[in-house]
Protein backbone atom coordinates (compact mmCIF):
# COMPACT_ATOMS: atom_id res chain seq x y z
CA UNK A 1 0.00 0.00 0.00
CA UNK A 2 3.04 2.15 0.69
CA UNK A 3 4.00 1.73 -2.14
CA UNK A 4 1.45 2.48 -4.13
CA UNK A 5 0.59 5.71 -2.42
CA UNK A 6 4.62 6.42 -3.22
CA UNK A 7 3.77 5.41 -6.91
CA UNK A 8 0.70 7.95 -7.03
CA UNK A 9 2.36 10.77 -5.07
CA UNK A 10 5.25 10.98 -7.76
CA UNK A 11 3.24 10.47 -10.77
CA UNK A 12 1.02 13.75 -9.30
CA UNK A 13 4.07 15.62 -8.75
CA UNK A 14 5.16 14.52 -12.52
CA UNK A 15 1.65 15.57 -14.01
CA UNK A 16 1.71 18.75 -12.04
CA UNK A 17 5.30 19.88 -13.52
CA UNK A 18 3.83 19.04 -16.90
CA UNK A 19 0.59 21.00 -16.40
CA UNK A 20 2.72 23.96 -15.41
CA UNK A 21 4.57 23.97 -18.69
CA UNK A 22 1.36 24.21 -21.49
CA UNK A 23 -0.29 27.12 -18.69
CA UNK A 24 3.21 29.52 -19.02
CA UNK A 25 3.21 28.88 -23.25
CA UNK A 26 -0.39 29.28 -23.37
CA UNK A 27 0.42 32.92 -21.30
CA UNK A 28 2.99 33.54 -23.58
CA UNK A 29 1.38 32.46 -26.77
CA UNK A 30 -1.46 34.97 -25.61
CA UNK A 31 1.11 37.39 -25.23
CA UNK A 32 2.40 37.10 -28.69
CA UNK A 33 -1.11 37.14 -30.26
CA UNK A 34 -1.91 40.35 -27.99
CA UNK A 35 1.53 41.98 -29.63
CA UNK A 36 0.24 40.93 -32.73
CA UNK A 37 -3.41 42.49 -32.68
CA UNK A 38 -1.66 45.26 -31.17
CA UNK A 39 0.69 46.46 -33.73
CA UNK A 40 -1.74 45.08 -36.78
CA UNK A 41 -4.44 47.17 -35.65
CA UNK A 42 -3.01 50.23 -34.27
CA UNK A 43 0.51 51.00 -35.62
CA UNK A 44 0.35 53.61 -38.54
CA UNK A 45 3.24 51.90 -40.74
CA UNK A 46 1.55 48.46 -40.62
CA UNK A 47 -0.67 48.95 -43.83
CA UNK A 48 1.80 51.03 -45.88
CA UNK A 49 4.40 48.33 -45.09
CA UNK A 50 1.39 45.63 -46.50
CA UNK A 51 0.85 47.73 -49.28
CA UNK A 52 4.46 47.52 -50.48
CA UNK A 53 4.50 44.03 -51.26
CA UNK A 54 5.81 42.84 -48.02
CA UNK A 55 3.13 40.85 -46.79
CA UNK A 56 3.82 37.24 -47.65
CA UNK A 57 6.92 37.77 -45.44
CA UNK A 58 5.28 39.17 -42.85
CA UNK A 59 3.03 36.27 -42.38
CA UNK A 60 6.02 33.50 -42.89
CA UNK A 61 7.38 35.65 -39.98
CA UNK A 62 4.73 35.67 -37.50
CA UNK A 63 4.01 32.03 -38.17
CA UNK A 64 7.44 30.93 -37.79
CA UNK A 65 7.44 32.84 -34.35
CA UNK A 66 3.99 31.53 -33.16
CA UNK A 67 5.10 27.79 -34.19
CA UNK A 68 8.61 28.22 -32.34
CA UNK A 69 7.35 29.90 -28.89
CA UNK A 70 4.14 26.99 -28.85
CA UNK A 71 6.24 24.31 -28.90
CA UNK A 72 9.05 25.69 -26.71
CA UNK A 73 11.83 26.48 -29.07
CA UNK A 74 11.71 30.40 -27.68
CA UNK A 75 10.60 32.06 -24.99
CA UNK A 76 8.44 34.70 -24.67
CA UNK A 77 10.90 37.50 -24.77
CA UNK A 78 12.80 36.03 -27.72
CA UNK A 79 9.88 35.87 -29.92
CA UNK A 80 8.90 39.57 -28.87
CA UNK A 81 12.10 41.14 -30.24
CA UNK A 82 12.23 39.16 -33.11
CA UNK A 83 8.77 39.70 -33.99
CA UNK A 84 9.66 43.85 -33.20
CA UNK A 85 12.97 43.47 -34.84
CA UNK A 86 11.56 42.40 -38.21
CA UNK A 87 10.06 46.25 -38.59
CA UNK A 88 12.82 47.93 -36.54
CA UNK A 89 15.70 46.63 -39.00
CA UNK A 90 14.03 47.22 -42.60
CA UNK A 91 11.27 50.15 -42.28
CA UNK A 92 11.02 51.85 -38.63
CA UNK A 93 13.31 52.93 -35.97
CA UNK A 94 10.54 53.45 -33.58
CA UNK A 95 9.53 49.80 -33.61
CA UNK A 96 11.57 48.43 -30.34
CA UNK A 97 10.88 46.17 -26.88
CA UNK A 98 12.15 47.98 -23.91
CA UNK A 99 14.35 44.74 -22.87
CA UNK A 100 17.89 43.98 -22.31
CA UNK A 101 17.66 41.20 -24.91
CA UNK A 102 16.61 43.64 -27.43
CA UNK A 103 19.22 46.39 -27.19
CA UNK A 104 21.98 43.98 -26.39
CA UNK A 105 21.46 41.78 -28.67
CA UNK A 106 18.74 42.31 -31.98
CA UNK A 107 20.00 46.10 -31.60
CA UNK A 108 23.50 45.88 -32.23
CA UNK A 109 23.11 43.81 -35.11
CA UNK A 110 22.85 47.52 -36.89
CA UNK A 111 23.69 49.74 -34.53
CA UNK A 112 27.17 50.76 -32.71
CA UNK A 113 27.87 51.14 -29.07
CA UNK A 114 30.04 54.07 -29.20
CA UNK A 115 30.77 54.05 -25.77
CA UNK A 116 32.59 50.66 -26.15
CA UNK A 117 34.77 51.90 -28.34
CA UNK A 118 35.87 55.66 -26.82
CA UNK A 119 34.38 57.82 -24.28
CA UNK A 120 31.51 58.73 -25.17
CA UNK A 121 28.96 60.79 -23.47
CA UNK A 122 28.28 64.17 -25.33
CA UNK A 123 27.30 67.00 -24.03
CA UNK A 124 25.65 71.18 -24.71
CA UNK A 125 28.53 73.09 -25.45
CA UNK A 126 28.31 76.24 -27.24
CA UNK A 127 31.93 78.12 -28.01
CA UNK A 128 33.94 79.49 -30.67
CA UNK A 129 36.01 76.27 -32.62
CA UNK A 130 38.38 79.01 -34.33
CA UNK A 131 38.75 82.33 -35.58
CA UNK A 132 35.73 81.41 -38.09
CA UNK A 133 34.18 78.68 -36.79
CA UNK A 134 30.97 78.67 -34.23
CA UNK A 135 29.80 75.11 -32.08
CA UNK A 136 26.60 73.94 -31.34
CA UNK A 137 26.82 70.66 -29.78
CA UNK A 138 22.78 69.52 -28.91
CA UNK A 139 23.08 65.83 -27.47
CA UNK A 140 19.03 65.99 -26.85
CA UNK A 141 15.70 67.22 -28.25
CA UNK A 142 14.28 66.65 -24.60
CA UNK A 143 13.71 70.33 -23.59
CA UNK A 144 16.27 69.43 -20.83
CA UNK A 145 19.52 68.53 -22.29
CA UNK A 146 19.36 71.84 -23.74
CA UNK A 147 16.88 73.77 -23.12
CA UNK A 148 15.00 75.49 -26.18
CA UNK A 149 16.50 78.85 -23.83
CA UNK A 150 19.89 77.58 -24.09
CA UNK A 151 19.74 77.02 -27.89
CA UNK A 152 17.99 80.30 -28.39
CA UNK A 153 20.82 81.51 -26.75
CA UNK A 154 23.15 79.59 -28.27
CA UNK A 155 21.87 80.53 -31.69
CA UNK A 156 22.24 84.38 -30.72
CA UNK A 157 25.11 83.92 -29.55
CA UNK A 158 26.99 82.75 -32.88
CA UNK A 159 25.35 85.53 -34.57
CA UNK A 160 27.13 88.21 -32.05
CA UNK A 161 30.22 85.58 -32.60
CA UNK A 162 31.97 87.09 -35.66
CA UNK A 163 32.02 83.78 -36.90
CA UNK A 164 31.04 82.80 -40.95
CA UNK A 165 31.07 79.08 -40.25
CA UNK A 166 28.74 77.07 -38.18
CA UNK A 167 29.02 73.35 -36.57
CA UNK A 168 25.78 72.03 -35.59
CA UNK A 169 26.65 68.65 -33.66
CA UNK A 170 24.14 66.19 -32.97
CA UNK A 171 25.82 62.77 -32.34
CA UNK A 172 24.30 60.60 -30.12
CA UNK A 173 21.22 62.74 -29.95
CA UNK A 174 18.03 59.63 -30.40
CA UNK A 175 15.46 62.40 -30.02
CA UNK A 176 12.64 64.35 -28.00
CA UNK A 177 10.40 67.23 -29.70
CA UNK A 178 10.68 68.68 -33.02
CA UNK A 179 10.29 72.46 -31.73
CA UNK A 180 13.83 72.57 -30.11
CA UNK A 181 14.85 73.59 -33.71
CA UNK A 182 13.03 76.90 -34.05
CA UNK A 183 16.06 78.83 -33.39
CA UNK A 184 18.42 77.05 -35.68
CA UNK A 185 15.88 76.03 -38.76
CA UNK A 186 16.00 79.84 -39.74
CA UNK A 187 19.81 80.09 -40.19
CA UNK A 188 19.91 77.23 -42.43
CA UNK A 189 17.07 77.73 -44.96
CA UNK A 190 17.72 78.51 -48.19
CA UNK A 191 14.37 77.32 -50.06
CA UNK A 192 11.17 75.82 -50.25
CA UNK A 193 11.16 72.20 -50.37
CA UNK A 194 10.66 70.26 -54.09
CA UNK A 195 7.79 68.19 -52.60
CA UNK A 196 5.10 68.52 -50.28
CA UNK A 197 5.21 66.51 -47.24
CA UNK A 198 1.92 65.10 -45.27
CA UNK A 199 1.93 63.48 -41.62
CA UNK A 200 -1.00 60.78 -40.83
CA UNK A 201 -2.11 59.64 -37.35
CA UNK A 202 -3.66 55.78 -37.17
CA UNK A 203 -7.03 56.94 -35.14
CA UNK A 204 -8.33 54.11 -33.37
CA UNK A 205 -9.66 53.69 -30.15
CA UNK A 206 -6.43 52.68 -28.54
CA UNK A 207 -4.13 55.76 -30.11
CA UNK A 208 -6.46 58.12 -29.47
CA UNK A 209 -7.53 57.05 -25.65
CA UNK A 210 -3.56 57.30 -25.08
CA UNK A 211 -3.64 61.22 -26.35
CA UNK A 212 -6.93 61.55 -23.85
CA UNK A 213 -4.85 60.64 -20.99
CA UNK A 214 -2.30 62.95 -22.08
CA UNK A 215 -4.49 65.89 -22.60
CA UNK A 216 -6.14 65.23 -19.53
CA UNK A 217 -3.12 65.69 -17.54
CA UNK A 218 -1.63 68.38 -19.76
CA UNK A 219 -4.35 71.12 -21.29
CA UNK A 220 -1.37 72.81 -22.91
CA UNK A 221 0.05 69.82 -25.12
CA UNK A 222 -0.24 71.22 -28.80
CA UNK A 223 -0.12 67.70 -30.45
CA UNK A 224 -2.47 65.84 -28.12
CA UNK A 225 -5.04 68.46 -28.33
CA UNK A 226 -5.26 68.43 -32.13
CA UNK A 227 -5.25 64.97 -32.27
CA UNK A 228 -8.02 64.64 -29.72
CA UNK A 229 -10.06 67.78 -31.62
CA UNK A 230 -9.64 66.47 -35.03
CA UNK A 231 -9.81 62.83 -34.72
CA UNK A 232 -12.15 61.92 -32.05
CA UNK A 233 -15.18 62.67 -34.13
CA UNK A 234 -13.05 61.30 -37.44
CA UNK A 235 -14.71 58.34 -39.57
CA UNK A 236 -11.15 58.33 -41.43
CA UNK A 237 -8.62 55.35 -39.97
CA UNK A 238 -5.33 57.51 -41.03
CA UNK A 239 -6.21 61.13 -40.62
CA UNK A 240 -3.89 63.74 -42.59
CA UNK A 241 -2.88 66.06 -39.40
CA UNK A 242 -0.34 68.08 -40.88
CA UNK A 243 0.50 69.42 -44.69
CA UNK A 244 3.71 71.00 -45.25
CA UNK A 245 2.77 71.97 -48.27
CA UNK A 246 5.40 75.18 -47.95
CA UNK A 247 7.84 75.33 -45.52
CA UNK A 248 7.57 79.09 -43.36
CA UNK A 249 9.46 81.41 -45.93
CA UNK A 250 11.71 82.30 -43.90
CA UNK A 251 14.26 85.13 -45.29
CA UNK A 252 17.67 83.71 -46.13
CA UNK A 253 20.41 84.44 -43.47
CA UNK A 254 23.63 85.91 -44.09
CA UNK A 255 24.95 83.82 -41.67
CA UNK A 256 26.29 81.25 -41.62
CA UNK A 257 28.31 81.63 -44.95
CA UNK A 258 28.85 77.55 -44.66
CA UNK A 259 27.32 75.36 -41.91
CA UNK A 260 28.18 71.81 -41.05
CA UNK A 261 25.74 69.44 -39.16
CA UNK A 262 27.47 66.61 -37.69
CA UNK A 263 25.67 62.89 -37.33
CA UNK A 264 26.17 59.68 -35.87
CA UNK A 265 24.33 56.61 -35.77
CA UNK A 266 22.61 57.75 -32.57
CA UNK A 267 21.15 60.28 -34.24
CA UNK A 268 17.54 59.44 -34.15
CA UNK A 269 13.62 60.79 -34.62
CA UNK A 270 13.66 64.52 -33.79
CA UNK A 271 17.42 64.78 -34.67
CA UNK A 272 17.04 63.36 -37.87
CA UNK A 273 13.96 65.88 -38.37
CA UNK A 274 16.74 68.75 -38.46
CA UNK A 275 18.90 66.12 -40.99
CA UNK A 276 16.37 66.62 -43.30
CA UNK A 277 15.02 69.61 -42.97
CA UNK A 278 18.55 70.73 -43.93
CA UNK A 279 18.61 68.20 -47.07
CA UNK A 280 14.83 69.79 -47.81
CA UNK A 281 15.52 73.48 -47.51
CA UNK A 282 19.09 73.97 -47.74
CA UNK A 283 21.89 74.06 -50.23
CA UNK A 284 24.33 71.64 -50.16
CA UNK A 285 26.74 73.96 -50.89
CA UNK A 286 26.49 76.18 -48.40
CA UNK A 287 24.79 73.03 -45.61
CA UNK A 288 26.17 70.04 -45.67
CA UNK A 289 26.00 66.71 -43.38
CA UNK A 290 29.34 64.77 -42.51
CA UNK A 291 29.57 61.87 -40.90
CA UNK A 292 31.31 57.99 -40.64
CA UNK A 293 27.61 56.43 -40.36
CA UNK A 294 24.02 56.98 -41.72
CA UNK A 295 21.32 58.42 -38.72
CA UNK A 296 19.50 55.75 -36.44
CA UNK A 297 16.66 55.18 -39.28
CA UNK A 298 13.43 56.47 -37.04
CA UNK A 299 12.98 60.08 -39.33
CA UNK A 300 9.92 59.18 -40.86
CA UNK A 301 7.57 58.71 -37.92
CA UNK A 302 6.41 59.97 -34.58
CA UNK A 303 4.50 60.32 -31.42
CA UNK A 304 5.17 56.66 -29.85
CA UNK A 305 3.49 54.68 -27.30
CA UNK A 306 4.69 52.09 -24.61
CA UNK A 307 2.35 49.32 -23.94
CA UNK A 308 3.03 46.37 -21.52
CA UNK A 309 2.14 43.08 -22.55
CA UNK A 310 -0.34 41.51 -20.24
CA UNK A 311 1.39 38.13 -18.96
CA UNK A 312 5.19 39.16 -19.64
CA UNK A 313 5.07 43.13 -18.78
CA UNK A 314 7.52 43.29 -21.43
CA UNK A 315 7.13 47.14 -22.43
CA UNK A 316 6.76 47.74 -26.71
CA UNK A 317 6.87 50.75 -28.63
CA UNK A 318 5.87 51.62 -31.80
CA UNK A 319 4.58 55.06 -33.51
CA UNK A 320 0.87 56.67 -34.21
CA UNK A 321 1.98 58.66 -36.72
CA UNK A 322 3.89 58.48 -40.26
CA UNK A 323 5.51 60.68 -43.02
CA UNK A 324 4.17 60.66 -46.50
CA UNK A 325 7.83 59.98 -46.90
CA UNK A 326 7.43 56.70 -45.11
CA UNK A 327 8.51 53.71 -47.32
CA UNK A 328 9.10 56.14 -50.74
CA UNK A 329 11.61 54.46 -53.20
CA UNK A 330 13.38 51.34 -53.05
CA UNK A 331 15.07 51.68 -49.82
CA UNK A 332 13.88 50.94 -45.92
CA UNK A 333 13.56 54.03 -43.94
CA UNK A 334 15.91 51.97 -41.21
CA UNK A 335 18.59 52.76 -42.98
CA UNK A 336 18.44 55.96 -41.80
CA UNK A 337 20.08 59.51 -43.52
CA UNK A 338 23.28 59.10 -44.94
CA UNK A 339 26.01 62.34 -44.94
CA UNK A 340 27.00 64.25 -47.58
CA UNK A 341 30.56 64.21 -46.78
CA UNK A 342 31.80 60.95 -45.22
CA UNK A 343 34.08 61.36 -42.21
CA UNK A 344 37.50 59.26 -43.57
CA UNK A 345 38.52 59.46 -39.82
CA UNK A 346 39.16 57.36 -36.66
CA UNK A 347 36.64 57.91 -33.98
CA UNK A 348 37.50 60.46 -31.94
CA UNK A 349 39.48 59.69 -28.24
CA UNK A 350 36.34 61.24 -26.54
CA UNK A 351 32.97 63.12 -27.00
CA UNK A 352 32.00 65.01 -24.16
CA UNK A 353 31.98 68.94 -23.85
CA UNK A 354 34.95 68.75 -25.76
CA UNK A 355 36.59 70.03 -28.99
CA UNK A 356 37.00 66.59 -30.45
CA UNK A 357 39.08 65.71 -33.67
CA UNK A 358 35.88 65.48 -36.05
CA UNK A 359 35.38 69.25 -35.19
CA UNK A 360 38.62 70.23 -35.56
CA UNK A 361 39.22 68.30 -39.19
CA UNK A 362 35.59 69.63 -40.03
CA UNK A 363 36.47 73.55 -39.02
CA UNK A 364 39.19 73.21 -41.76
CA UNK A 365 37.27 71.42 -44.34
CA UNK A 366 34.84 74.86 -43.55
Amino acid sequence: MKKLLLSLLVTLAVSNVWALEPDSIGKDISDLDTLIQMVETNYTGFPLIIQKGYGNDYLKMKGDLSQKLSTGKIGIQQAVCEYCYWFFSQFDGHVYVDCQLFFDHYFTKCHIRYAKLFEYEPKPVSYKVNDKTWLIRVPSCNGQNPTYQWLKDAALAYLQSGCDHLIIDVRGNTGGGDAIWEPICPLLYDHQPSSPEYTFFRNTPKNLSFYQRILKDNPDDEVAKWLVDNCRKSQEEMVKIEEDESVEDFPISLLPKKAAIVIDKNTASSAETLIRFAKMCCDTTRTKVYGKENTWGAQYSGNIIGTPLPNSQICVYYPTCVSSFFLQGESNGSSGLAPDVHIDLPYPQKLTDNCDEWILWIADQL
